[in-house]
C-alpha cells in the first residue's frame, strides 16, 4: 500500500472516528472536512483544490469567499482539472448569483416598511387592502426564501457528498 493511499485511509479513519466523538453538529463536520481538504490541496492534489474552491464558494466549513474559491479553482485548473476550468469560465455568472443572494439576504434582514402611510382623507378600506397586499407579498417572499434555502442546502449536500466520496475512493488509487 503506498504512502498516499495510507494517508487517504488515515484521513477517512480520522473522519469516521471523530464523527462519533464530536457529533455536535453538521458545521463541526464541515469544518473538519475543510481541514482535510486544505491539507490535501496544499500538498498539490488538484481534485482537493477544486473541492476546496467549492467549499469557499458555498461557505461550507469556512466563511464564503468567492476570491479564495477562484484562487483554488485556478490552482486546480493549472493541474488540468476540467471542473475547475469550467468554474473559471463561469466566474462572472457565479459572482452575479452570489451577489444576488447576498442582496436578497440583506433585503430580507432589513426592516421593510410593512405599512404605507396614507393621507388622512383616504378611506379605511384602502389601508386594509394595502395591508392585505403586503401580507400576501410577504407570504410569497417567504415561499421564495424557503425554496432558495432548500436549493442552497441541496448544493451544499452535493458538495459534501462528492468530497466524502473522493476521500473514500481516491482517483488513481487501487481499490482493496
Amino acid at each position: 500500500m503506498s504512502i498516499i493511499s495510507r494517508r487517504h485511509w488515515l484521513a477517512v479513519f480520522m473522519l469516521i472516528a471523530g464523527s462519533q466523538v464530536m457529533a455536535a453538529g453538521l458545521d463541526d463536520a464541515d469544518a473538519r472536512l475543510y481541514k482535510v481538504q486544505l491539507a490535501m490541496a496544499e500538498k498539490g492534489d488538484a481534485r482537493a483544490q477544486y473541492f476546496l474552491g467549492e467549499m469557499h464558494e458555498q461557505g461550507l466549513g469556512t466563511q464564503q469567499n468567492i476570491d479564495e474559491a477562484f484562487k483554488w479553482y485556478g490552482k486546480a485548473a493549472e493541474k488540468g482539472d476540467v471542473w475547475a476550468r469550467r468554474k473559471l469560465t463561469r466566474r462572472a455568472e457565479i459572482e452575479a448569483d452570489i451577489k444576488k443572494d447576498h442582496a436578497a439576504d440583506n433585503q430580507k434582514s432589513a426592516p421593510a416598511a410593512a405599512t404605507r402611510k396614507t393621507p388622512e382623507n383616504t378611506a379605511k378600506n384602502n389601508a386594509a387592502t394595502a395591508q392585505a397586499m403586503v401580507a400576501k407579498t410577504n407570504e410569497n417572499n417567504d415561499e421564495v426564501d424557503r425554496t432558495k434555502a432548500a436549493e442552497k442546502e441541496r448544493r451544499r449536500a452535493a458538495v459534501r457528498a462528492m468530497i466524502l466520496e473522493r476521500i473514500r475512493h481516491p482517483v488513481g488509487e487501487p481499490f482493496e
